[in-house]
């Protein structure tokens, strides 16, 4: 089985996917899969040790704790083994795939909560006060919708002045290091092009988010004595380069803990967006290619939520017929 799956990787995941695609199948397979099962010979695959298999790593899979995992992981892996096996049987190693036939426990996805009016009001009132790349950053992400590695991989070349829009064609994001590469560190920062044809997108910027992208070309000029070239990154960090995602997540969690906010994850800021735009008119549609989906299912589906004083207003106007 750990033979199966370290060619299956190689072969068919690490061409076919984005870096991040494989770092989520590798690390099911070599953290969980591999070591409690690889030394299982495919012919001897079966069902009920697929299924002991979940329910031991759901009761005790935990790397850290030796504790339990959550369904979602148990999840990922069901997923990462369904498509491994599928891929076993259309190549005449095993007669037929064993995961249909298990059971794990529902996963109830969770909704990323969008700020409030109050607490959007107190983050806009600090971070409209910085002249930080972080904070800009923050309030483009916060007022275009972006994702946090398509806001720190935007460059100069990105943006037209002439027009004043952005275009959104890559994301940044760090991941583990190739093992054949060189050097000490473990990760890197990895550059692709953004998840879809949708997500590669233009949009035209109100006069505030182009005074805060000027306002970054200012900057540059003023720290680093020279105008910033067409791949120099609109909002860079203390040297001069990219922003790390994960600094930017680091900061964002800094500013809520400062201004006493609830901890809201930083893709929060991209549900604060959508949530506002229907709120204030937009349509789903152009909401959903304004986020760069590539339908509106997902739109509705995880951005989009009555809130509960527009419910309780709609329930207080409900009567009877007859009245």
């Amino acid at each position: 089985m750990g033979n199966w799956l370290e060619n299956w990787l190689e072969v068919y995941i690490k061409p076919s996917h984005k870096p991040s695609g494989y770092e989520h199948y590798a690390d099911n397979c070599r953290k969980h899969i591999i070591p409690v099962i690889g030394h299982v010979s495919l012919s001897e695959i079966t069902p009920s040790l697929i299924q002991r298999f979940f329910n031991e790593r759901a009761a005790h899979g935990n790397l850290r704790t030796g504790g339990p995992l959550s369904a979602k992981s148990i999840k990922n892996m069901r997923v990462v083994l369904d498509v491994a096996l599928k891929q076993a049987v259309a190549e005449g190693y095993i007669a037929a795939n064993p995961v249909p036939l298990t059971a794990i426990k529902h996963v109830r996805t969770k909704r990323v909560e969008a700020l409030t009016d109050e607490e959007q009001r107190t983050l806009e009132e600090h971070l409209f006060k910085s002249n930080s790349p972080l904070s800009r950053a923050e309030i483009f992400a916060l007022f275009t919708g972006a994702r946090r590695g398509e806001v720190c991989a935007l460059c100069w070349k990105d943006y037209d002045e002439r027009i004043g829009t952005i275009h959104i064609e890559r994301t940044v994001k760090r991941l583990k290091k190739d093992s054949s590469g060189t050097g000490t560190a473990k990760t890197e920062l990895v550059f692709y092009p953004v998840k879809s044809d949708s997500s590669d997108r233009s949009l035209a910027l109100p006069e505030f988010l182009i005074n805060i992208i000027e306002g970054q070309k200012v900057s540059f000029k003023e720290k680093f004595g020279r105008c910033p070239s067409a791949n120099d990154h609109i909002f860079f960090s203390t040297v001069g380069g990219i922003i790390d995602p994960d600094n930017l997540t680091r900061y964002h969690n800094s500013i809520l803990k400062k201004l006493g906010l609830n901890h809201k994850k930083f893709h929060a800021l991209r549900h604060t967006f959508a949530t506002r735009g229907i709120e204030n008119g937009i349509d789903v549609s152009t909401m959903s290619g304004l986020l760069g989906h590539a339908d509106t299912t997902t739109t509705t589906h995880f951005y989009i939520r009555p809130r509960e004083s527009a419910m309780q207003k709609a329930m207080l106007g409900i009567k009877p017929i007859s009245a």
